[in-house]
C-alpha cells in the first residue's frame, strides 16, 4: 500500500491565518508561558487571575464550531501543526503511536535535550524498543500496585508525618520540600534523601528546558547533573526504582532516571490540589478518609479523585506527536514532519460533559484513561506513560497520610465546587491542618 493511500483522517480542514494566529496567542503562548517543563510561579498566578486556561478552551470550542470536528491544519511557516478537535481522533492518534504518530517530536527534543537528551521519549523507534521495557519493569507499568508499594508507603508516612506538627498551615514550599525527599528516596534510595543539590540542579536545567529551542544546552551543568545521578546507580539500593532498571551504560540510565525525577513533580502538584478539593467536598472527604484509615495499599476512590484532579487541571496540557510519513486525507496530503497537537483541557473541560467543571470521581472506575471520551491524564495507547499505575499509587498514599492524621480546611483560594476555575495555582494553596480526633 502506498504510504499516502491510507486515510487515517477522512477529512482535514485548513485554518485561516487569523485563526492560526489566535490559536498561537490564546492557546499555545499561555500554555508555554506557564512552563511546560517546570512551572513558573508568576505565570501560574497570572493565568489563574486572568483565566487564561478557560479562554484557551473557549477558543478551541470556537474553532470546532467554525471548522467542524475534523483535524485542523495550522499553516505555521516551517512548522505546520495538526490540531485535534474530536475525541475519536484523540483515540486514533494515541493508538497509532509511535507509527505514524511519533512521540519524539522536534519540540520535545528541544526541551528534553537540556536534561535528558538520550531519554526514551525522544528516541528513535529502534532505540525506544530497547529502552521502553526497562522503564516498564522499573515502574511496574502493568501492575496496579508496584511490588515495592509497602516500602513506598513507609517512606511517604515517615516524611509527611514529620511535617505534620499540628495544628499548622501547609503551603507549597513546606509540602514540596517533604515531597522531593520522598521522591529522591523512592527513585534513588535512602542515601539521596537529603541531596537537595541534585534536585536544585535538575530544576535549573528544567528552567532552561522551558525555553527549548531558544536556549542553548548548558553542557557543563548537564554533565554535573548526570554525575550526581550516577552516584546512586553504581550501587543501587534494594527497594529503589533504579535498582529495577537494567544495567548497562548503553541504556544511558542517567537520562532515563532524570525523567522519573522530573515527572514526579507533577504528581506532587496533583496531591496538593487533591487535598484542596477534598476539603471542599464532605462526602468525597469521608470516603477518602475511610480508605486512608483502612490501610489497604490500593485505594480506588482516592485514586479516582486524583484522576479527577488531573482531568480538571492537567499537568501535561498538550500531548504532542509528529507524522513519520505523508498521509492522505481527501484531496490533501499532510506532509511528513507535521506536528500534531492534542490540547488536553479542551477535551477534559468539554461543556458537553455534565461534570466538565466539577469533581466527579465516579467516571473513572478502574480506568486510568478514557481515550474514547478524550480523557487522557497519562496519555493512552502503546506509549502511555509507564508510570500510569505507580504515580496514582504514590499520590494516593500521600493523600491518605494527611487524611488519616488531620482535619483539613482550605484557607486559600476560595473555590466554587459547582464551577471550578480553569486554573488552580498550586503555589497559592494554603491548608489548615488540625490533629484528627481518635476514637477511644
Amino acid at each position: 500500500m502506498n504510504a499516502r493511500s491510507h486515510a487515517i483522517f477522512p477529512r482535514v480542514n485548513r485554518a485561516g491565518w487569523f485563526d492560526t494566529l489566535r490559536v498561537l496567542t490564546a492557546v499555545v503562548a499561555p500554555t508555554v508561558a506557564k512552563g511546560i517543563i517546570i512551572r513558573r510561579p508568576t505565570m501560574e498566578r497570572l493565568a489563574e487571575r486572568q483565566g487564561f486556561d478557560t479562554t484557551a478552551v473557549e477558543q478551541m470550542q470556537r474553532l470546532k464550531h467554525k471548522y467542524g470536528p475534523a483535524p485542523l491544519l495550522l499553516p505555521i511557516p516551517l512548522r505546520p501543526q495538526l490540531l485535534i478537535l474530536d475525541t475519536a481522533d484523540v483515540a486514533t492518534v494515541l493508538q497509532s503511536s509511535p507509527e505514524p504518530f511519533a512521540a519524539a517530536t522536534a519540540e520535545k527534543h528541544a526541551a528534553l535535550a537540556h536534561f535528558e537528551p538520550k531519554n526514551v521519549l525522544i528516541s528513535s523507534d529502534s532505540r525506544r524498543a530497547k529502552l521502553r521495557p526497562g522503564h516498564e519493569h522499573a515502574l511496574a507499568a502493568a501492575d496496579r500496585l508496584h511490588p515495592n508499594a509497602m516500602h513506598f508507603k513507609n517512606i511517604v508516612d515517615e516524611e509527611f508525618l514529620q511535617v505534620l506538627n499540628l495544628p499548622r498551615e501547609l503551603d507549597w514550599p513546606a509540602f514540596s520540600q517533604a515531597w522531593f525527599r520522598i521522591i529522591r528516596r523512592i527513585v534513588l534510595g535512602e542515601r539521596a534523601r537529603n541531596d537537595v543539590t541534585l534536585t536544585e540542579t535538575l530544576n535549573e536545567l528544567r528552567g532552561r528546558a522551558n525555553w527549548a529551542f531558544a536556549a542553548p544546552v548548558d553542557q557543563h551543568k548537564l554533565a554535573r547533573f548526570h554525575e550526581q545521578v550516577g552516584r546512586y546507580l553504581g550501587n543501587p539500593e534494594k527497594h529503589s526504582l533504579v535498582n529495577r532498571f537494567p544495567r548497562g551504560d548503553e541504556l544511558a540510565p542517567e537520562n532515563q532516571v532524570a525523567q522519573w525525577l522530573f515527572a514526579f513533580d507533577a504528581a506532587g502538584i496533583a496531591v496538593m490540589r487533591t487535598l484542596a478539593l477534598l476539603a471542599c467536598h464532605v462526602s468525597y472527604w469521608g470516603k477518602a478518609v475511610e480508605e486512608a484509615i483502612g490501610g489497604d495499599l490500593d485505594r480506588p476512590f482516592t485514586r479516582s479523585c486524583l484522576l479527577e484532579i488531573l482531568r480538571l487541571w492537567p499537568t501535561t496540557p498538550a500531548i504532542l506527536r509528529q507524522l513519520t510519513r505523508d498521509i492522505q486525507s481527501g484531496d490533501k496530503v499532510i506532509a511528513r514532519g507535521t506536528g500534531v497537537i492534542i490540547f488536553v483541557p479542551f477535551f477534559h473541560r468539554d461543556p458537553a460533559l455534565l461534570y466538565a467543571n466539577r469533581m466527579e470521581p465516579s467516571i473513572w472506575g478502574q480506568n486510568d484513561a478514557l481515550p474514547a471520551a478524550g480523557l487522557v491524564p497519562f496519555s493512552a495507547g502503546p506509549v502511555i506513560c509507564p508510570a500510569h499505575n505507580l504515580v496514582p499509587t504514590i499520590a494516593s498514599l500521600a493523600v491518605g497520610t494527611f487524611l488519616s492524621a488531620a482535619e483539613i480546611v482550605l484557607l486559600h483560594p476560595s473555590l466554587d465546587v459547582a464551577n471550578l476555575p480553569g486554573t488552580l495555582n498550586h503555589y497559592g494553596i494554603r491548608l489548615k491542618l488540625t490533629a484528627r480526633r481518635r476514637e477511644k
